[in-house]
């Protein structure tokens, strides 16, 4: 099934990239000293909306008619879709109150800055954790349950959000690895 291979080699191409944010984010807030509270708060923020952004408006699209189809397949395939999504709230969810803390880090509060490092600690655990069930778990059902003509409808549908990233002028790379950008001004 050529088309199930290239529908999973691309999101788990976009799962690297996701893990590449997420290691980008723990070398902001693990800066070196030469770097203030403020910048390291900054530098944070910037790839916390990065991966926000990459998460909402390229990665997620890509999987919502496969997950669609899966869905009602099988009581074990729901449970494991229902678990992904809680999880993903979670995520999002600890991104958004981390990025809180760190915005009043960069005003100076450091004690918000070791609030946002212990919430973003559960975020790489549960994202990375999350990651590898849509890597096993999640792909095994969809190799099970769904026919070559239902690959042909989500590859489709990949393409045409693939497209969709092209005209809104996505970038189809990052920077360096491990590459800190510094904060404006």
């Amino acid at each position: 099934m050529l088309a199930a291979e290239c529908a999973w080699a691309i999101l788990r191409a976009e799962h690297v990239r996701t893990r590449e944010l997420l290691a980008r984010l723990e070398t902001a807030m693990k800066a070196g000293v030469e770097a203030s509270v403020r910048q390291r708060a900054r530098a944070a923020i910037d790839v916390i909306e990065r991966l926000q952004a990459f998460e909402e408006t390229t990665h997620r699209p890509k999987g919502v008619v496969m997950l669609n189809m899966l869905r009602g397949r099988s009581s074990e395939a729901d449970g494991l879709l229902d678990q992904l999504d809680s999880e993903s709230e979670r995520c999002s969810g600890l991104l958004a109150q981390s990025k809180l803390l760190l915005e009043r880090a960069g005003s100076g509060d450091t004690g918000a800055a070791a609030a946002a490092d212990a919430l973003l600690q559960q975020h790489r655990h549960l994202m990375s954790a999350h990651l590898d069930k849509e890597d096993t778990l999640l792909h095994s059902h969809t190799a099970l349950l769904l026919s070559p003509e239902e690959w042909a409808t989500v590859v489709s549908s990949i393409s045409k959000e693939v497209g969709a990233a092209k005209r809104r002028g996505e970038p189809r790379r990052l920077p360096v690895r491990g590459q800190v950008s510094k904060p404006a001004g």
